[in-house]
């Protein structure tokens, strides 16, 4: 049996990949590298790549958003 291989970013783990059949399948630990969970890599280092793209991109994350207008009464259409 293989075992997993922690991902790590910034010293800070964020999730393991578990080998395949010559790819490794993401499990996240981390919020900020959910939109990983379950996607297979190439490589350790493509899903090392990866992860560490979405941790430093996530302070730009919030930019993306707009506030809601004041007149919208928390209801989602």
């Amino acid at each position: 049996m293989t075992k997993p291989i922690v991902i790590s970013v910034h010293g800070e783990p964020q999730g393991v990949v578990v080998p395949g059949d010559g790819d490794f399948r993401f499990m996240a630990v981390k919020l900020g590298v959910f939109p990983l969970e379950g996607k297979i890599f190439e490589s350790v280092a493509a899903a090392q790549q990866a992860a560490r793209a979405l941790v430093d991109g996530a302070g730009d994350f919030g930019e993306t958003f707009t506030d809601a207008p004041d007149d919208d009464n928390g209801l989602v259409a």
